[in-house]
Parts: C-alpha cells; sequence; structure tokens
C-alpha cells in the first residue's frame, strides 16, 4: 500500500467545518423542539441562529471555491458503475470484494455518493437555508418575511434535519470500510490516503492526462503541439507500468467503431488478440480463425524479417509506426495498411506487443488510377507531338 494525496487543505477545512455546523444545528434543534435539555430553551435558540449563519458564510466559501478549483466536477451524476456500487454494499462489501469505482482526479467519488452529495447540495441543504429563514423571520414584516402559519415551515425543516442526521449515521458508517477501520478518517484528517499499486498507477496517470488536456488547450496556433502530448501520455503509461490505453473499454469501444484494426502479439510471436475490423481487414471471418497463430501468416517471406526486426524494438520498449506495408489476406489477395507497434507493460515488464492498422487499400488504388491517367496523358501527348 502507498500513500497519496487526497484531500486539499481547504476541503479538509470546508468537510470539517461542515460537520461540526451540522452537529451543532442538529443538536440544538432538537433541543429548541423540546427533545432534550442541554444549552436551556434560549441559548439553544441563540447558538442554531449564530451557527446558520456561519455555516451559509461557509456555503458561499464552498461554492467559491469548488468552482474556481474545477472540484464541481466531483458532483456531476453519472449511471457508470451505479449497479456495481449498489451490488458491492449490500454484499461485496462482506465478501472482501475489490471496490468498483478508483479515486480519480475528478472522480473521487463513486456514483452514489456523487447522487446523495448532489441531493445534499440541491435539495436538502437549500431547503434547511430557506426554511430556517422563514422561521428566522416569521412575522417580521420590517425583515421582509409574513407567514400565516409555521406548520409546513417547520415540517420541511424538520424533515430536512432528519435526512441530514441519517446521511450523518451511514456516511460515518462507510468510512469504517475503507482499507482500515479509521483510514478514510485518518486520510480527511492528513489530506494522505492509503491505496493499492495498481490504483496509485491509475490515478498517476489520469494525473498526467488531466495536466496534458490542460496544456494542449494552451497550443491554438497553427504549429499544434497536440501529437507530442500525445506520445508523453503514452510514454507516461508505458514508464510507470500502468494499464495501456486499449485496456480501457471506451476507447476500444472507439476503435472498432472507427474501423481501425486492432492486434496483440505474444513475446512468442503469437497473435493473444484481434478485434472484428483486424479480421475484416484480412478477409477471416471472425477473429476466432487467427487468435494463436503465429504473425508471419500475414506476411511475404521478405515483410516478415522486416516487421520482424520492428518487434524485436517494440519488445525493449520503444513505440515505431511501421509506415505502409503490405499484407497477405486469408483468400491470397494482397492488401495495404499503416501500422503502428508499442508495448504491452504489465507490472514494470514488457509481456508483448500491440498496435493498429489502418487500411490503406483503396488510397493504394486511387494512386495508381492517377498514375495511370498521368501516363496515359503523356503518350497522348507525345503522340500529338510526333504527329505534329
Amino acid at each position: 500500500m502507498k500513500k497519496v494525496y487526497i484531500y486539499k487543505i481547504f476541503e479538509r477545512f470546508w468537510h470539517w467545518s461542515q460537520a461540526l455546523f451540522i452537529l451543532i444545528l442538529i443538536v440544538t434543534g432538537f433541543e429548541i423542539h423540546s427533545t432534550f435539555s442541554l444549552f436551556g430553551y434560549e441559548t439553544a435558540v441563540k447558538l442554531h441562529n449564530l451557527t446558520a449563519w456561519a455555516f451559509l458564510v461557509l456555503i458561499v466559501f464552498a461554492i467559491f471555491w469548488h468552482f474556481a478549483v474545477g472540484e464541481w466536477r466531483q458532483y456531476i451524476p453519472t449511471t457508470s458503475f451505479i449497479k456495481a456500487q449498489i451490488d458491492y454494499y449490500i454484499l461485496g462489501i462482506f465478501k472482501g470484494a475489490p471496490h468498483p469505482t478508483k479515486k480519480l482526479v475528478y472522480n473521487k467519488f463513486n456514483p452514489l455518493q456523487r447522487l446523495i452529495y448532489l441531493g445534499l447540495k440541491i435539495l436538502v441543504i437549500p431547503v434547511q437555508v430557506i426554511s430556517g429563514f422563514l422561521y428566522l423571520y416569521f412575522n417580521y414584516p420590517i425583515k421582509g418575511f409574513e407567514l400565516e402559519s409555521l406548520q409546513l415551515v417547520a415540517f420541511f425543516h424538520t424533515f430536512g434535519a432528519f435526512v441530514l442526521l441519517s446521511f450523518i449515521i451511514a456516511h460515518i458508517y462507510l468510512t469504517t470500510t475503507g482499507h482500515k477501520p479509521l483510514s478514510s478518517i485518518k486520510a480527511m484528517i492528513t489530506g494522505w490516503e492509503e491505496m493499492d499499486e495498481e490504483t496509485v498507477k491509475e490515478r498517476l496517470v489520469n494525473d498526467i492526462e488531466i495536466a496534458l488536456l490542460k496544456t494542449k488547450s494552451q497550443f491554438k496556433t497553427k504549429d499544434d503541439k497536440s501529437e507530442i502530448l500525445d506520445d508523453a501520455l503514452i510514454e507516461a503509461q508505458k514508464n510507470i507500468g500502468a494499464k495501456s490505453l486499449t485496456e480501457d473499454k471506451r476507447f476500444r469501444d472507439a476503435i472498432a467503431a472507427s474501423g481501425v484494426g486492432y492486434f496483440a502479439i505474444s513475446k512468442q510471436g503469437l497473435l493473444t488478440e484481434v478485434n472484428d475490423a483486424w479480421a475484416q481487414l484480412y478477409k477471416y471471418n471472425s477473429p476466432k480463425e487467427v487468435v494463436g497463430k503465429h504473425y508471419r501468416l500475414s506476411r511475404t517471406e521478405e515483410d516478415f524479417h522486416e516487421l520482424e526486426k520492428s518487434i524485436e524494438k517494440v519488445l525493449k520498449g520503444n513505440t515505431l509506426n511501421h509506415g505502409e506495408v503490405k499484407r497477405i489476406c486469408k483468400d491470397g489477395s494482397f492488401g495495404y495498411h499503416t501500422l503502428t507497434i508499442s508495448p504491452m507493460v504489465v507490472n514494470g515488464e514488457v509481456t508483448g506487443v500491440e498496435g493498429f492498422i489502418i487500411d490503406t487499400t483503396g488510397k493504394r488504388m486511387a494512386e495508381k488510377e492517377l498514375l495511370k491517367k498521368k501516363i496515359s496523358v503523356e503518350e497522348e501527348l507525345n503522340k500529338n507531338k510526333k504527329e505534329q
């Protein structure tokens, strides 16, 4: 396990201040409702009102901070992994199952937390603030509010208090489900949270990716640096032994939809995976026909030796753009495509190579036709010159 800095100073200050204010408001609020006696009614009312104003000031600063540093993205709701998260809380957590989501830069909260926290911020807290002001200035025309009855206001304010109390109880319980019973609470005090190495690697890549995207947005000139930054991201992933981009399902789906062929080859030269686009370009009925076979099946003897040298370089950690190559299809016909190869890295060790092919056969055919037409025109012009 390694420690990673997750929670910033203001984030921790805001969290614990909010927790303190809500606790004081709940305790004094229930005393005002005569649930128990602790401070005395008059003192409880004064303390409740002062805390409410302090909480309102904290909310204003917190909203500003969230938008200033981009933390508002943490609360964008998502349905991704929500079923997996529910299953984890119901059963998985008691079986020692791995957590379905990981804490990345703009993904500190799991899907259920996002929905609950967003609901608190846009529903429960606003209801408490508004109903609290109605309570505070009930029948004070000079202050701006005049109501016939407090019954409805009291109902919403008290209901909101019970919702907040339920949230606090559930929240405290869930903080004990981390790596250790008190690890999550300790992380919110110190800012450092313990993570396994795989999560650390994914977070590091996510940090780098966001930093590169921010840098990329600054290049608006004709001399675009986007390719340099993309290469930098791939290089960073390779160096830390993180999962390759092709292990991201969204990325793989995008590749498949674009018609780009993907392949993976083991150190022994066997095709371990190809996608449907690759199989179609080579005129196979399905990827199953070639998985487990040597990659030389799609090359002439001369082309195979050239490609073999390139793969040897990639197995040493290099990423290569092999340029345009000729392929032998299943039916014996030929095709052309560009080829990019990069190493597959697992736990810091190169286990094979993977890459993409983009068909250029149509381009080749068009170029041949243009060449034929050019030759034909030149021959016609030469013929006319001779006749003259």
